[in-house]
């Protein structure tokens, strides 16, 4: 964070009435093949005005927006202008038209965590609209209490079902932010498995198959050899009691 924009956001947000807050200092947790974003942000939550390659802040423009309001009215205050870096004529203040705050500019971050819509809480903020000539990803500054939800990237689930957020809490004197419970594993992966549990299954009911064709025809053997021993025997009790009868 920028010295200046950080005293002037402290600045800021202490001096206006009801937005006394303190900036969470280390940003959310990263986890591996997932990505956050804020649904809403809370009143002293402040965004970047960054400017895309080639293009720069306005002289005397703002630094940054900052979410200001109350518990039944919140909005960003300030609006941020980019210029060309080359122009050196009158700069001209820029706003974005009326179709653009509609349809936004996607960020890196909001690409990747579009099924996530935006609901109405008090006391904060909805995503604020777009700037002509703005950075690619925008950088917010978060403050205590800020809750942020996490997904996996595409190309990934998660291993367990639930919501899955961090939120920036003040413990022990310093802000900190809450591990998220979240795991993402390869769609691919999953697939590689299900097809090897798909061999494996049809592996073992061949070798059942199998397994049961030998015991048929083994118990067939043994009926075999059973009904031959008791034809011997009898043939065997037949001629003996023949000879009884000769000698008799």
């Amino acid at each position: 964070m920028e010295p200046g924009l950080l005293v002037w956001g402290l600045f800021t947000i202490i001096m206006v009435p009801g937005c006394v807050t303190e900036l969470c200092e280390d940003d959310p947790p990263t986890l591996r093949h997932a990505t956050f974003k804020a649904l809403t942000y809370k009143v002293g939550t402040l965004l970047n005005c960054n400017c895309e390659k080639g293009f720069r802040r306005i002289s005397k423009g703002s630094l940054a927006m900052v979410c200001k309001g109350n518990s039944s009215h919140s909005f960003w205050e300030q609006t941020c202008h980019c210029v060309r870096t080359s122009s050196r004529k009158t700069e001209k203040q820029v706003t974005p038209k009326p179709e653009e705050q509609m349809e936004g500019k996607t960020t890196e971050m909001q690409s990747q965590t579009q099924p996530m819509d935006p609901v109405n809480l008090p006391g904060h903020c909805r995503e604020p609209p777009p700037w002509e000539h703005e950075a690619s990803e925008r950088i917010y500054h978060f403050v205590v209490g800020q809750t942020v939800h996490y997904q996996c990237a595409q190309g990934f689930r998660a291993l367990q079902s639930g919501p899955a957020k961090s939120v920036c809490k003040m413990m022990c004197g310093r802000t900190r932010w809450t591990q998220p419970q979240l795991r993402c594993t390869s769609e691919s992966k999953n697939s590689e498995f299900a097809d090897f549990q798909t061999r494996t299954e049809v592996a073992a009911t061949t070798e059942t198959f199998i397994f049961t064709a030998e015991y048929q025809m083994a118990v067939a053997g043994c009926i075999l050899l059973l009904i031959s021993i008791l034809l011997l025997s009898g043939l065997t009790w037949q001629r003996r009691w023949r000879k009884s009868r000769r000698t008799i």
